[in-house]
């Protein structure tokens, strides 16, 4: 087991509650291998190395972002051989959106864990493709979920290492996250997208926030109602519509009880590729991360990759 860890994660905890929690990791799941990794360089090198000697079970300690990261070193490295890895994590994070729903048999003291290698499952995983700035197609795996408008927007700001926000994270990841849901609220605004679901019919959207989802939960305890179906070769895509400020702040209270599917401006429904472009660039978060782009394409690859239980 080669465990891929994100120091800087969790507002800079990381390091500090991963050496709290090493003693009781190596209880649990037996002898591993740590490294540290500090950029996609560095992870990068890393698996490569490990892959070459034959290691199958990867786990990202850190937050979704660290997940996406060694979820996507894996995707490029391994090639057809990715059905045979495993991914697990420990939840180091801000939010930790791949460990829910967390079950009391998946923490270590108050830090989630995926370690179960001999419970893993196949998962299906998302596939982002984009066209950037300098005119480049390039894509990202994803395993949660990823958005437009509000979420998008408060992801962004979040990751910024501004001195603000690293000071406002010191202080709590919640108190940071709430800070950057507000500013997405705020900032994102109403986006007008073309989205095609695939079929070859294309419609218009004026969105405050639009979710392509594989886990219903995402940023801290919000949650839609769609099931969380790891193998269903599909995502749930989630769109809050051209609705006011008011409708937007009481439909994110709704998102906190997990309510969402049929509520005023929004709409729901099932898809394995979706295709959405703008005339203006606009933000796309995956698993916490942030492109820019004018056109992103939304597909599955099914059951690629295993997952601990």
């Amino acid at each position: 087991m080669l465990v891929v860890l994100n120091p800087a994660a969790g507002g800079g905890t990381a390091l500090a509650r991963w050496e709290a929690i090493v003693p009781e990791l190596r209880a649990a799941a037996g002898t591993f291998r740590t490294v540290a990794a500090n950029d996609c360089q560095e992870a990068h090198a890393s698996i490569a190395s490990a892959l070459e000697a034959g290691e199958t079970v990867f786990v990202a300690a850190g937050g979704d972002g660290t997940v996406n990261l060694v979820l996507a070193c894996l995707v490029e490295l391994a090639g057809d051989g990715l059905p045979r890895l495993t991914l697990g994590a420990v939840g180091l994070g801000s939010s930790n959106d791949f460990h829910k729903p967390i079950r009391p048999h998946r923490r270590i003291g108050p830090i989630p864990c995926r370690l179960g290698a001999s419970d893993a499952r196949p998962h299906d995983v998302g596939l982002l493709a984009w066209s950037s700035e300098d005119g480049h197609l390039r894509w990202q795996p994803w395993i949660v979920n990823a958005s437009i408008g509000i979420t998008a927007e408060a992801n962004r700001f979040y990751n910024e290492r501004s001195g603000l926000m690293e000071r406002v994270k010191r202080r709590g990841t919640g108190v940071a996250m709430t800070w950057a849901a507000l500013h997405g609220l705020f900032r994102a605004g109403v986006t007008e997208l073309t989205v095609e679901n695939g079929s070859g019919s294309a419609r218009r959207f004026r969105v405050r926030n639009l979710g392509i989802v594989k886990n219903p939960h995402f940023a801290g305890r919000l949650r839609y109602d769609s099931p969380h179906d790891p193998t269903s070769g599909d995502f749930f895509v989630h769109i809050l519509g051209d609705v006011g400020l008011r409708r937007a702040v009481t439909t994110l209270a709704g998102l906190a009880r997990g309510r969402f599917v049929g509520r005023s401006g929004t709409r729901s429904w099932r898809a394995s590729r979706l295709t959405v472009s703008g005339s203006a660039p606009f933000a796309v978060e995956m698993d916490g991360e942030v492109i820019t782009t004018r056109s992103a394409e939304f597909s599955i690859l099914p059951q690629r990759i295993r997952v601990c239980g």
